[in-house]
């Protein structure tokens, strides 16, 4: 995390807020999901701070959007990311409910996976 230091972020706190919103999570469950503080979360949405990239990702993940969207601004060419979202949904399209709930804690267990690791090599 790191301070906007008088540069408000409030367009992506906003997004933030009607991320989390939109699926029904409170700031203090989304924290627990993302594995901060409540406090630190309503400093995202407030714009006093930015989420780090990888608190952005899980963010997206657990509020089913994407870093783009939540950032509102287009960081890879937009008919790459067109292709990219076309090639998932036709993946997972037709896939039962339970089978996409399974890819979903897959991702889960790797990026635990990725976290404990990145903690045991410091």
């Amino acid at each position: 995390m790191t301070t906007t230091d008088g540069d408000p972020r409030s367009g992506l706190g906003d997004s933030i807020r009607e991320a989390r919103r939109s699926v029904g999570l409170t700031q203090s469950q989304l924290a627990a999901l993302v594995g901060v503080s409540a406090h630190t979360v309503w400093a995202w949405e407030a714009g006093r701070m930015k989420p780090t990239h990888g608190h952005l990702v899980e963010i997206a993940f657990h509020t089913d959007t994407s870093p783009l969207q939540l950032e509102a601004r287009e960081r890879l060419n937009s008919e790459l990311l067109l292709e990219t979202e076309v090639s998932f949904h036709d993946a997972v399209n037709g896939l039962p409910d339970e089978d996409i709930e399974e890819i979903r804690e897959f991702i889960r267990f790797v990026r635990s996976r990725r976290r404990r690791q990145g903690r045991a090599e410091t």
